[in-house]
């Protein structure tokens, strides 16, 4: 009788303590949306990388990727035959778009009105430097390779 008892109170305990264990399945979409609400869109943990800058600390990738394509641009820029009417001291902001893919487009942007009028064809040249940078990698976020978008500013001192 006692052990009749012991049974049916462990059966009892059993069936009444089963949604305890239960582990709950998550719903992966869920699990995602709450991955990508904890990710910072405006951060990369690795910016995109030229050859060159593969051996610099994690620190300087960043000031590495920027001084290498700003370097490169410049001596683009030396190397065009430009004249002018009258010289020209300006800045402009070049938007860069660097996709998963590593492919580096320069995206639509206004010139003042001093470089329309002395440089028309500038967004062209900006585009063919552009198209002869060095070979890539993208920025990546949680290792996976992601676009980025950079505002590249070009000092323009002509006299």
């Amino acid at each position: 009788m006692i052990n009749r008892v012991w049974h049916i109170g462990l059966l009892v305990f059993t069936m009444f303590s089963c949604d305890s264990f239960v582990l709950k399945k998550e719903n992966k979409e869920e699990i995602i949306r709450e991955e990508l609400k904890k990710l910072n869109r405006n951060e990369v943990e690795e910016p995109p990388l030229f050859e060159i800058c593969k051996e610099t600390p994690e620190e300087e990738l960043e000031q590495c990727f920027q001084h290498t394509i700003t370097r490169h641009i410049q001596d683009h820029l030396a190397t065009q035959i430009i004249k002018i009417k009258q010289p020209v001291d300006d800045t402009i902001w070049v938007p860069l778009l660097i996709t998963k893919d590593g492919q580096v487009i320069l995206e639509d942007f206004e010139l003042t009105s001093i470089l329309k009028i002395e440089i028309p064809n500038l967004k062209e040249i900006l585009q063919k430097g552009i198209e002869t940078l060095p070979k890539v990698e993208p920025a990546h976020t949680r290792s996976t390779p992601v676009t980025t978008r950079y505002k590249l500013p070009i000092v323009i001192r002509i006299e």
